[in-house]
């Protein structure tokens, strides 16, 4: 990866409504470090994948039977399942028969999806320290900086108008409960271990579908 140039970095617009959440890869973007760049794109990542989880709990939280006495056992189980890869996860908000995240995001779901799946690619190489032998320029990753923001931008306004929440705001139970309004129809599970079931059988679908797809 060449950091020779002093070449001045790309301007990086943070909508308000991210201005919390990205306020430390903001930071990064300011400053001298030589890895700026591969930091700020690993955490702009793990934004992506939050905003996904925290929609997704979010529909799941909304369940009737889903109180303070219940939360811990949910998120117990989320928590120990190794499986919830944003496929996994954009899988299930379908799943529960809301607006899937492809309609969410619209005409801009093709173009958004198609980059993220390129930008998943190389992530994976520079999350475990790996060389990407690909030549990254600071440029590029720049570029996938910003590419990232505009998913979790366009996702969360969208998400906000249809589901009363964006994703991005922290405290995702209390969100949950806090409108009053059940968006999800019909559950398929009721307690915890049926959601525990559920998930499992959602995150073997997934996989197997992965398997299955053949290479373009």
């Amino acid at each position: 990866m060449d950091d020779k140039c002093k070449r001045k970095m790309r301007k990086l617009e943070i909508p308000e409504p991210l201005k919390i959440e990205f306020a430390t890869i903001a930071a990064l973007w300011k400053s001298d470090a030589k890895t700026r760049r591969v930091d700020a794109l690993l955490l702009s990542w793990i934004k992506y994948e939050k905003q996904l989880r925290r929609l997704f709990c979010f529909l799941v939280f909304q369940h009737p039977n889903i109180g303070q006495n219940e939360i811990d056992k949910m998120i117990a189980v989320i928590a120990a399942n190794g499986q919830l890869f944003p496929e996994t996860l954009i899988a299930g908000i379908q799943e529960l028969g809301v607006k899937p995240i492809s309609d969410l995001l619209g005409a801009r779901w093709t173009v958004l999806s198609r980059e993220l799946a390129r930008i998943k690619a190389y992530r994976n190489k520079l999350m475990h320290g790996q060389m990407t032998g690909r030549g990254l320029s600071s440029d590029y990753l720049e570029r996938d900086v910003i590419v990232m923001v505009d998913w979790i931008h366009s996702l969360g306004e969208s998400a906000r108008v249809e589901y009363g929440y964006d994703g991005v705001g922290r405290n995702t139970y209390r969100h949950a409960k806090a409108g009053g309004t059940q968006i999800v129809q019909k559950y398929p599970f009721n307690t915890h271990d049926e959601f525990e079931s559920w998930l499992k059988g959602l995150s073997k679908k997934v996989n197997k579908a992965k398997a299955n797809r053949v290479p373009r």
